[in-house]
This record gives C-alpha cells, sequence and structure tokens, in this order.
C-alpha cells in the first residue's frame, strides 16, 4: 500500500487506517511502532529523512506541514482516526509561532477530520497546563486552569484543548490526552536538557531535590493513544498519562546518571532567588530580542523546584490503561543508548541455526601446531523470525548442485571434501520444521562461496540483500573468486536485489567496524562489514537476540588463537589476509567490551541451536 504519486492521493486498503501528525518526532515515532501491526499508518511529517525510516517500519510517509490545509487535506480522505501529536513543544519563543503551530494548527486538524468522516480525533495536549509555584498532589483533569500565562507554549495549549471541545460540540468525538515527561530512547528534550546541565554548571536542586515529580515510558503514551482510539467511553474526556511512579526529583536524576555512567554535580539553590533570575532573564532575551532561549525559565524553575504528580485513576478506569514498561526499565534503556549501545526493537522472535552439509579438513594442513585429525566444518544457514517481515535466512548452506558441475567444481571437492544427505537441504530442513520455502521472502548473503549461496536456488521470488562486492559477484561469477556459476539460481527467482541499507554513523559497533547498516530501517538487524575472508562479507548483529552472525571471519571460535599460524594455501583462499586478521581482531575487541554478545562463526563446532 503505497500513495499514488500522480494524483496525490493514498489509496485504501482493508485495515482500518491511522493518521498520525508530528509522526517524525519522538512521540510520533513510537505511535507509528506501535500502531503499524494493527492498522494502515498515515505518518505525517515534514522531516523526509525520519520519513523513510517510518516507512522502514511499515508506515506510509506523508510529507507535509498540517499547519497548511491545502497541502495535506488529501492525507485525511478514507481515515477512521487521527492522532495529533505534531506540536512546537518548546520552553522559549515568539507567541505568533506557538499560536499558528498549536493553536490554528489544530483547528485545521479537527476541520478536516470533519470533512472527510474521521471517526475520532485524539490529541495530544500536555500536563505543563497545571504548572504553578507550588506542590500539586494527584492532579485531577478537572483541576487545569481555564489560563495559564507561565509560557506561550502553555498558554497555547490550553486553547488548543478549548479548539478540541469546540469541534467535540460539533459533533466530531474527540480525546484529550496529558501524558507527564516522555522519557525513552531518542528523547532529545527533557532527560537531555538536565544532562547538559549537569555536565556544564550544575543541576540547580531546591529542598534538596526531594520533591515527588511522575515521569511516563514513551512507549506506555503510545499505548494510552492506541487505546485512546477506540475506548467506549473516551469521547469526550480528558486524561492525565503517566507511569504511575512517582518518586523524588533527586532519586530519579541519579538513576539517569548512573545509568549513562555519569556522576550528579547539583546547585542547592533557593527558589525565590532562581525563579527572580528566570523572570528577569526572560526579560531581557525579550527586550533585547536575543537569539536563542534563556539559560533559565520560569516554567524549568517551577519544574524542578515543587512536587507534581498526577492521578491516572480515569484513564485506568475508562481507556483500560496499564503501564507496561516501568521507569526502572525505561531508565536502564536509556543509559544502554546513551553509552551508544541502541535498545532492541522487539522485533526478532528467535534465530535457528542449521546445519546444510559439512566439509571435511586436516587441521594440520590448515594450521602449524595442529594435531593430525580431521575435522568437519559445518555448512550453516540461519532462520530469522521477524515479527514484521515474517521469515529471514542468513545464508543457505550447501545444495546438490555442489556435486554436478564441471571439473572445476570437482577439483574443489578434491580438496574440500563435501558431504550432503538431501534431508539436509535447507529446503528440507525447513519443511521438517513445517515451513514451506515458498515463504522466504528475504535471504541476506553473507558471501557467494558454495557454501553460503548453495541453497539460493532452492527458493524463488525473494529479495536478495548482499554487499556490493557480493552482488557483482554473483552477476559475473569467477572461480578465481570462489563463485561458480553452476551454483548460481536463474536471475529470474530473484524478485530484486539490494544493498545492505542506510549506512550507521553513530552505532556502537561503529567504534569496532569500518561500515555498519541498519538492513530495514527499524533496527531489528544491523549488518556490518567483515573484510578479509572474502571481498564485501557482511556479518549481522541481531540486537533482540544479542547475537552476532559473523559468518567466515573465523573458521570457528576455538582457532581464534591459531589463526594466525595459518598455513600458506589457506591463507591464498583468504582475499586478504591482513584484512581478515583485523577484522578478527575488532570481533574479538568487541566480544571482550561486550561480554554478552553471542558470537557464532559459520563452521562454528556444535550442533543445530535456537536461540531466543
Amino acid at each position: 500500500m503505497e500513495a499514488n504519486h500522480k494524483t496525490g492521493h493514498i489509496q485504501p486498503e482493508s485495515r482500518q487506517t491511522v493518521l498520525v501528525t508530528g509522526a517524525t518526532g519522538f512521540l510520533g515515532e513510537y505511535l507509528v511502532r506501535r500502531l503499524a501491526g494493527e492498522y494502515r499508518v498515515l505518518a505525517l511529517g515534514r522531516n523526509r529523512e525520519r520519513g523513510r525510516k517510518l516507512e522502514a517500519m511499515g508506515a506510509v510517509f506523508c510529507p507535509g506541514d498540517f499547519t497548511d490545509a491545502d497541502a495535506c487535506s488529501r492525507y485525511f480522505k478514507n481515515v477512521q482516526y487521527v492522532i495529533h501529536a505534531g506540536a512546537l513543544s518548546s520552553v522559549w519563543g515568539k507567541w505568533e509561532d506557538f499560536y499558528r503551530t498549536n493553536v490554528t494548527g489544530t483547528d485545521v486538524v479537527a476541520r478536516l477530520c470533519a470533512e472527510n468522516g474521521v471517526r475520532r480525533l485524539v490529541y495530544i495536549s500536555s500536563p505543563s497546563v497545571y504548572t504553578c509555584k507550588r506542590d500539586q498532589y494527584h492532579i485531577r483533569e478537572e483541576q487545569a486552569p481555564a489560563e495559564n500565562n507561565l509560557n506561550f507554549y502553555i498558554r497555547s495549549k490550553l486553547m488548543a484543548e478549548e479548539v478540541i471541545r469546540s469541534w467535540h460540540k460539533k459533533g466530531l468525538e474527540t480525546v484529550i490526552l496529558r501524558p507527564r515527561g516522555l522519557i525513552g530512547i531518542g528523547d532529545t528534550s527533557l532527560v537531555p536538557r538536565l544532562m547538559r546541565a549537569n555536565s556544564r554548571i550544575g543541576i540547580p536542586l531546591f529542598n534538596g531535590g526531594h520533591n515527588l515529580i511522575d515521569l511516563t515510558c514513551v512507549e506506555n503514551a503510545a499505548e494510552a493513544c492506541r487505546l485512546a482510539l477506540t475506548a467506549e467511553k473516551a469521547p469526550g474526556g480528558v486524561f492525565n498519562i503517566t507511569n504511575g511512579e512517582p518518586a523524588e526529583f533527586r532519586a530519579l536524576l541519579e538513576q539517569f546518571l548512573e545509568a549513562s555512567g555519569e556522576s550528579p554535580h547539583y546547585r542547592n539553590l533557593p527558589f525565590p532567588l532562581i525563579y527572580g533570575m528566570a523572570a528577569f532573564l526572560e526579560w531581557l532575551y525579550r527586550f533585547l530580542k536575543l537569539p536563542g532561549e534563556p539559560p533559565l525559565t520560569r516554567y524549568t524553575a517551577c519544574t524542578l523546584g515543587f512536587a507534581q504528580t498526577m492521578d491516572i485513576s480515569r484513564a485506568r478506569e475508562l481507556l483500560g490503561y496499564r503501564p507496561q514498561k516501568t521507569l526502572a526499565e525505561s531508565i536502564r534503556e536509556y543509559g544502554l543508548w546513551q553509552k551508544g549501545i541502541p535498545e532492541s526493537p522487539g522485533l526478532v522472535e528467535k534465530a535457528s541455526l542449521y546445519h546444510c552439509g559439512f566439509c571435511t579438513n586436516r587441521l594440520d594442513v590448515i594450521f602449524t601446531g595442529m594435531p593430525r585429525e580431521k575435522r568437519q566444518f559445518p555448512a550453516s544457514a540461519v532462520l530469522i523470525r521477524h515479527r514484521r517481515l515474517g521469515n529471514i535466512l542468513f545464508d543457505t548452506g550447501y545444495s546438490k548442485e555442489i556435486f554436478r558441475g564441471g571439473p572445476l567444481l570437482k577439483l574443489y571437492r578434491l580438496l574440500n571434501p563435501v558431504s550432503l544427505k538431501a534431508e539436509e537441504t535447507i529446503a528440507e530442513k525447513l519443511r521438517k520444521d513445517g515451513i514451506n520455502p515458498a515463504a522466504i521472502k528475504t535471504i541476506i548473503l553473507s558471501h557467494a562461496h558454495p557454501d553460503h549461496c548453495g541453497g539460493l536456488c532452492q527458493f524463488t521470488d525473494y529479495e536478495l540483500i548482499a554487499s556490493r562486492e557480493v552482488l557483482e559477484a554473483l552477476r559475473r561469477p569467477s572461480v578465481r573468486k570462489l563463485v561458480f556459476k553452476s551454483l548460481l539460481p536463474p536471475r529470474k527467482s530473484i524478485r530484486r536485489m539490494r544493498l545492505p541499507g542506510i549506512l550507521l554513523k553513530e552505532h556502537f559497533l561503529c567504534r569496532y567496524f569500518p561500515q555498519v547498516y541498519d538492513l530495514f530501517g527499524d533496527g531489528s538487524i544491523i549488518g556490518v562489514s567483515l573484510p578479509g575472508h572474502c571481498s564485501g562479507q557482511l556479518g549481522i548483529w541481531i540486537p533482540d537476540l544479542n547475537l552476532f552472525l559473523a559468518a567466515d571471519a573465523c573458521w570457528g571460535s576455538d582457532f581464534i588463537r591459531a589463526t594466525p599460524r595459518m598455513r600458506l594455501i589457506p591463507r591464498l583462499i583468504q582475499h586478504n589476509f591482513h584484512s581478515y586478521r583485523d577484522t578478527l581482531h575488532r570481533i574479538c575487541r568487541m566480544k571482550k567490551e561486550h561480554p554478552e554478545i553471542r558470537v557464532v562463526f559459520t563452521h562454528q563446532k556444535g550442533k543445530e541451536q535456537i536461540y531466543d
């Protein structure tokens, strides 16, 4: 399901459709991730780079600004639900910008919903509307003030809520959510501001930081939005959303800092002095029209200085809302992300390792100092169970075609004796596990040697993902590169051949490997360049399983120390032995610094295994 680029309209399909505004923002991305499996999701936003990521999650990206009714009206056709998460969210700025985006823009979205017969509009407001210069506990939704001029953002949000209520009175079903203090991977506002303050001037504390505050895991906020779409008793309601775990500001802050590997730096300050200073800085910035925002605002001072906890009983009762992720879990994940280790996306259920034949070689012929004994080297294929993309194969092992070639393949088998029973091919292994080989629509190929690409001929109509060098080797096979034309599948059996995807620059694996890719744009499978054994060899890391499939970067974990003693002939088989050793060194360094990662080489000794 795609946009029709000739007409500009979105093509309808059987699933109900949700349009998310502000989809390229922090909450918007999590909304897409949460809804994409259940609904057809239209992701409206301005950031095209982020839009490509949302498309990889299964959404249709709709580039545009929700304040522009003429440009965006086509996206509202054939839509059942709208979540209006777009907003200008900042502690500082011009009133004209806040009014145009948060008030007028909300009116535009509501009007388009009404004109196009949208079933329900869920509006994302903010509990900042409650903020004032006093402690507040168990705040109920009806306690929001009619006016609050602490900053333009709060003022515009209160006005936007009135816009939503007016449209509800006109017959449009609406729901207002006020999620408090969103935290999670990708947050660029709340926690990062505190982290920057901690590293620069220290974090101001009032009353020792013992004031209670509420936070919300962004995943829980996305779940509340999903519930609000269809909850029978929700229309016309306003709902506080938090994790339901109020805690002292200082204690929470220290948990974040500890998870991120930082030490706290505090400044105990009297609130009246700080509030007065913030008021002066705001006046100075407005009077002199200074760029940027003041280092301190009245809103920030109130947020840090007073308790604010919220009653979420209405959301529990009428929405069926139950927080699914705890603050402790979110804080731990955030700390890993701060250190450059991304969260597990939760898209891969398990990986099954199959042995599809084996070759036999004497160890003393490969390495000096090894015993005179024969060793079986299994040719492995790995089936990855992906929640969104279905079954994915990494490599395919040998096929029976290895025994049907001409003299060059006979020479290959003479130097590298191969054993493969009919029931050991990857297609038969899959059938034994109740999987139709025709259901395999994605194959990731580490490289094109016979023990990795042999099984490709057993599949049809699939997408093949490999490095540029490996794809070129498939197009122009060369015996010198150990790529045999007789083993390759017919070109028509491959629906599409493509490169590994988005090149990453800030992923933690970039510290170890020259090229790192997000294969599907959702973080579920990360491709890693492993040069040396052959040109363009690709390994993969599966975050959900902490599993690193290292292909032929080594012939087995028990040969890591023996690799420098490799004899001349097996060295010549490597594309570049110096790079081969360097790649193995990089893997060992990664494993030393991250012992939780399981590294599996293709020819690893051992039984077939399931990783989950």
